[in-house]
């Protein structure tokens, strides 16, 4: 496993964003796993200043989301609904070439199967861009025993408290791909800023491997590297 530590979680996703152009250089139709949430924002900020001067061009890739909530589509709090703000059109990544599991779905179970059809029908998975929670979950792989294609999950609710999503609709679930897709990506790039993801960071890098982390499976693949500041580095 490589790591990187560096200044600020701008740094890291300049960083990040020259590992993207780099393997879209290479292959402009490589097929993607994103990520949601706080962490990829400065990231999905890059790419899109770099495709504005024409420096990063996303038009062929493929885009597989790693997870979406079970919620209406409707809902402004879905990671669709994230990844219009974000991602789609502005950093290049065309929303017709990007795939999401539908947290609308009749039957979620059929809706889980559909996705891992598709990713094999991409060719698999060229890089993965990858948060990590505080408690060590992976896309929605949370602690627990390990499930790994794609599937549903429950999410806690505490952190169905953080995604605003009110008590109402608890217990909130979620679509995620699996510890064994994202192991199945041919490369891994692990984003992690901020004191709070220090001990997971120690995990996923040390491991060893406890389902309680569920980043700690992803320390045996051949081509992962972490990139990360400082404060998340504290615990190495």
């Amino acid at each position: 496993m490589k790591t990187r530590i560096l200044d600020s979680a701008e740094a890291v996703a300049r960083a990040v964003a020259d590992d993207v152009a780099a393997f879209a250089g290479r292959r402009p139709d490589l097929v993607l796993a994103l990520p949601t949430g706080r962490t990829p924002v400065p990231l999905y900020d890059e790419l899109a200043a770099r495709c504005a001067r024409g420096e990063c061009d996303l038009s062929r890739a493929r885009g597989f989301n790693l997870d979406e909530l079970v919620l209406p589509r409707a809902d402004p709090r879905t990671f669709r609904a994230f990844m219009e703000q974000h991602a789609w059109g502005r950093t290049g990544l065309r929303r017709d070439r990007g795939d999401i599991p539908d947290g609308d779905a009749p039957d979620l179970s059929a809706e889980c199967r559909r996705y891992e059809e598709a990713i094999a029908a991409a060719g698999g998975l060229d890089l993965a861009l990858l948060g990590v929670g505080v408690d060590g979950h992976v896309a929605y792989n949370m602690p627990g025993p390990i499930s790994l294609p794609t599937h549903v999950t429950r999410l806690p609710d505490g952190l169905a408290a953080s995604l605003q999503v009110p008590p109402s609709s608890w217990p909130l679930r979620a679509l995620t791909m699996g510890i064994g897709t994202i192991r199945g990506a041919r490369a891994i790039r692990v984003i992690a800023t901020g004191a709070r993801k220090a001990t997971a960071v120690r995990m996923l890098v040390q491991g060893p491997e406890n389902p309680d982390w569920p980043c700690s499976f992803l320390q045996s693949h051949p081509e992962i590297e972490v990139l990360m500041d400082a404060p998340a580095a504290a615990a190495l």
